[in-house]
């Protein structure tokens, strides 16, 4: 156990340290003694509505770590806003009929909106377009210029005559000089996926009113990054390489790889009337480019709140620590671009310490897309009636942190009602229920035994691991730390059965009393855990106990609830997620955006931009016709995908009913063939009664055809009370031994030895114990229990694919009839099932309600599994090849799925259409 009663009773009986402060932004500075933490989320661009990737990339995994900061009392300062300036903005105020200005104010109020829906809390949320960034970008770029970092030079750049203006590069399409791909963009073609400069496309079209452009020199300034690499390389060396560095593997291996190639001049101005002004005789008419001027909105927005005191974060590298979440396409920007910009301007600035990146998460099987409206989007999530604290849960406990992962209605189903409804919640609900019923609301008093210590140990030895997860930035396996702590409190209970204690002797109601107490305490424990990912539900807890301050952070659970307490009424945390809605979702959220939140368009004219004189004069009519053709466009492009996105809900809702109405069938069916089947063992009764002599039917075939099967489905068995008839003595021997059968309750295989999935025997099982294999880095070693006396020893190759900690008190499903096979001198006695792809590897999961040793059926075909199958017959491998994971994410062999129990689905996480091996 590691301490004694003694010890463990000394530290729980410890009062809290102290609770977290909720304080005034302006007042927020760093302060001495602390560690002073400032957190910037990467600035959504503000022309659309952000999707669940957008939300765990940045904003949600900084809300998290910012609120581990604040529950660990550390000075924590968190940075978010919209980046509002650039080409982008212009034109998609263009095509709104509006103003940069009215179209970035829109934008900001969703995102914020939304934000707030999330729980997202940021210090300050502000905005690239104040003064405030007009004023730091032009020092910071004066101050580069001066220190000789900067360089002009004259470009080609294709302009527009029509629309008067020069055309971004993302703004002109054309024919790919490289492959010929005739839809390729300025930047970068699709086709072959080369970088490409714009004005090398052939047959260029502008891609706002499709004339083609006229190529026209103009003066730019660029930034002399070839100059800063070396002081910038050798500052991110000494960052990436600190025993302390939290910087992700992706920001490091995109960072080194940038510096690795060499870094050239960049220009950092564009020909745009919407952005930040360059403060530079001779171009009064540009604007920074956003690359340059987006990160610097981070210090304008801090300056928004407290004033001068931004340099107290900003200018403070010796006392501040900086951490930057971004997705990994913002890597180059935080990693190498801004670092070289702050560095240049040698004006002592707070450059990042520590680059947090995620992967991307996808959804479902593709990925998700503004253009194309692919996927859930924040104000859709809002929509569909589930908390936000769910969404909060699944995205974290999937969060792309090593690899691209993907948001599954089936797996988010099966992680809600089993992790946070059958663990989690259950645990809360039945400690906090057992005080309010058992003890009128009130903690009872406790005196700690040997079992209480234990438990107490264990959940200290993983708040230990839950404080280093979250410290080094791991916050999807901290999340799972979190649900260990509430399992242990489940089997905690489980095995103390105080539900029993409370009915026997006076010794028997204290240590129930005990038991109960401890078990509240822990809950409210949880409470404290769960408030970086979960606040919401944190603050229902603490609600329920009575308690409502959020006390700091402590490795070891605290008798916070103190004998005598009175809690409040608990009440179920969570709801179980019926799988009709969800299907409802599935078919709602696969179309595009403009099809999810269709609106009937007004008919009132779009707001008038006032015309900007220029030299050349007012060309209203070049503005009107250019509004009305893009107008023209976005509305022939809605058209599209709202027919589009219509057919495959059509389709999608047609798949729904179908499989509702074949569900209900199937129900009906089973229901008449147990009635058949009461109603034949009442005849064979009867008939026994009469002293009529029962005779066996035997099993012609085990696969099924059009005359052998009935309706159902389901080949039915002679029941156990009739008597068997004698062999044939014309019956061959080896049949006769195949009837015979060698016991362990399996059937033996009948007569014709057809070889389908009904020969496997499939169990439920529980890894209660996992090693990596002694001799082999690959392997691991499993014992399962699969309803046997003792469990079975099992090798698996998942050391690559599922770490270690999730493999502990795992519900698998098990193949038990393979010969035995030595894998490195252990010798394995079953296959743990799961879906395999050539880049993932799946563990296939069940219902958390599973029993070790249940069989895994697949109707109609009569499970009869052999009691070792036969490796020359190669039965498996011939079963293996039709052994699938559906479009649906279940297990299925020829399309009928595997049952666990004959009842419910074992499935895949996120892996469709591949092999179960």
């Amino acid at each position: 156990m590691g301490e004694d009663l003694g010890g463990i009773t000394k530290q729980f009986e410890a009062e809290a340290t102290g609770y977290v402060e909720w304080k005034d932004p302006k007042t927020i500075l760093p302060a001495k003694g602390k560690r002073n933490i400032l957190i910037t989320a990467a600035l959504p661009y503000v022309n659309n509505v952000p999707h669940l990737g957008n939300i765990i990339g940045c904003v949600l995994s900084a809300d998290v770590f910012a609120r581990y900061c604040n529950l660990r009392g550390h000075q924590t300062f968190y940075v978010g806003g919209t980046d509002e300036y650039g080409t982008a903005t212009e034109t998609k105020a263009l095509q709104e009929g509006c103003t940069p200005r009215e179209l970035c104010d829109k934008y900001h109020t969703i995102h914020k909106a939304i934000y707030d829906w999330f729980g997202i809390e940021f210090t300050h949320f502000g905005r690239t377009t104040t003064e405030h960034q007009t004023e730091i970008c032009q020092d910071m770029f004066m101050k580069l210029h001066n220190n000789g970092y900067t360089s002009t030079q004259s470009v080609d750049q294709l302009f527009c005559v029509k629309c008067d203006k020069f055309l971004a590069d993302r703004f002109v399409t054309g024919t790919c000089p490289m492959c010929n791909y005739d839809d390729a963009r300025g930047d970068q073609c699709d086709g072959c996926g080369k970088l490409i400069n714009a004005v090398d496309l052939i047959d260029a079209k502008c891609h706002m009113c499709k004339s083609t452009p006229e190529v026209r020199q103009s003066t730019h300034i660029f930034l002399s990054l070839d100059k800063l690499q070396e002081k910038t390389n050798e500052y991110l060396k000494v960052e990436m390489s600190r025993e302390s560095s939290r910087w992700s593997s992706n920001a490091i291996g995109i960072t080194n790889a940038w510096m690795k190639q060499g870094l050239d001049p960049r220009c950092i101005t564009r020909d745009l009337k919407w952005g930040t002004p360059v403060p530079l005789e001779g171009f009064e008419k540009k604007v920074f480019y956003v690359w340059f001027d987006a990160p610097i909105g981070y210090l304008s927005i801090t300056k928004c709140v407290l004033e001068d005191n931004w340099t107290k974060w900003w200018k403070n590298p010796e006392n501040v620590e900086l951490y930057n979440f971004v997705g990994k396409d913002n890597v180059a920007f935080h990693a190498v671009m801004f670092p070289c910009s702050q560095l240049g301007a040698n004006d002592n600035y707070t450059v990042v310490n520590n680059l947090c990146a995620t992967e991307y998460l996808n959804y479902e099987n593709t990925k998700f897309s503004k253009s194309r409206g692919t996927g859930i989007f924040g104000d859709a999530a809002q929509g569909t009636g589930i908390p936000s604290d769910i969404w909060r849960f699944y995205l974290l406990y999937m969060r792309p942190e090593s690899q691209d992962t993907a948001f599954s209605w089936d797996d988010f189903v099966l992680k809600v009602n089993s992790e946070l409804l059958n663990n989690l919640g259950n645990f809360i609900n039945r400690a906090l229920s057992f005080v309010a019923n058992s003890f009128a609301g009130v903690i009872p008093d406790m005196d700690l035994t040997e079992e209480d210590a234990a438990v107490l140990s264990e959940i200290h030895k993983e708040c230990v691991q839950w404080d280093e997860q979250f410290d080094k930035v791991h916050l999807k396996d901290a999340v799972k730390t979190t649900l260990n702590v509430s399992r242990l409190g489940n089997q905690y209970m489980q095995a103390q059965k105080p539900w029993v204690l409370i009915k026997g002797n006076d010794a028997d109601k204290r240590r129930a009393g005990t038991i109960i107490g401890v078990a509240a305490n822990i809950a409210y424990h949880l409470a404290v855990l769960l408030y970086p990912v979960m606040p919401t539900i944190s603050a229902t807890i603490r609600d329920q106990c009575g308690l409502p301050k959020l006390p700091l952070f402590t490795p070891f659970p605290r008798r916070y609830l103190r004998s005598g307490h009175k809690i409040a009424t608990p009440a179920p945390l969570f709801q179980k997620l019926d799988p009709v809605v969800i299907a409802e979702f599935k078919a709602k959220f696969g179309g595009s955006q403009e099809a999810q939140n269709t609106t009937p368009k007004t008919t009132e004219k779009p707001k008038k931009q006032a015309p900007t004189k220029d030299k050349k004069g007012g060309d209203k009519k070049k503005m009107a016709s250019t509004a009305a053709y893009v107008e023209l466009e976005a509305g022939a492009r809605a058209i599209s995908q709202l027919l589009a996105g219509n057919f495959k809900k059509f389709e999608q809702a047609k798949a729904l009913f179908t499989r509702n109405q074949l569900q209900k069938l199937e129900e009906e069916n089973r229901k008449l063939i147990l009635d058949a089947k009461s109603l034949q063992q009442q005849l064979i009764e009867l008939e026994t009664a009469a002293g009529i002599k029962q005779i066996a039917k035997p099993i012609a075939s085990c696969t099924p055809t059009p005359t052998s099967t009935p309706a159902s489905g389901i080949i039915t068995e002679a029941p156990k009370t009739a008597t068997p008839s004698a062999a044939s003595a014309t019956e061959p021997k080896k049949a006769k031994e195949q009837k015979k059968g060698k016991g362990g309750g399996a059937v033996a295989a009948p007569v014709d030895d057809t070889i389908d999935v009904g020969r496997l025997d499939m169990r439920v099982g529980r890894i209660i114990k996992c090693e990596k294999h002694p001799d082999a880095d690959a392997l691991y070693v499993e014992q399962i229990d699969v309803g046997e006396a003792a469990p079975r020893t099992v090798v698996s190759g998942l050391v690559r694919h599922v770490p270690l900690d999730q493999m502990q008190n795992r519900l698998v499903v098990v193949l038990c009839n393979l010969k035995p096979a030595k894998m490195r001198g252990i010798e394995s006695r079953a296959m743990v099932m799961c879906a395999s792809s050539p880049e993932k590897v799946e563990i296939m999961e069940v219902d958390p309600n599973s029993k070790p040793g249940t069989p895994v059926v697949c109707p109609p075909y009569t499970h009869r599994p052999d009691d070792v199958m036969n490796p020359k017959k190669k039965i498996w491998e011939t079963v293996a090849e039709d052994l699938k994971v559906s479009a649906d994410g279940f297990a299925e062999w020829k399309g009928q799925p595997l049952l666990v129990g004959n009842a419910t689905k074992m499935t895949a996480p996120t892996l469709r259409g591949v092999h179960v091996k």
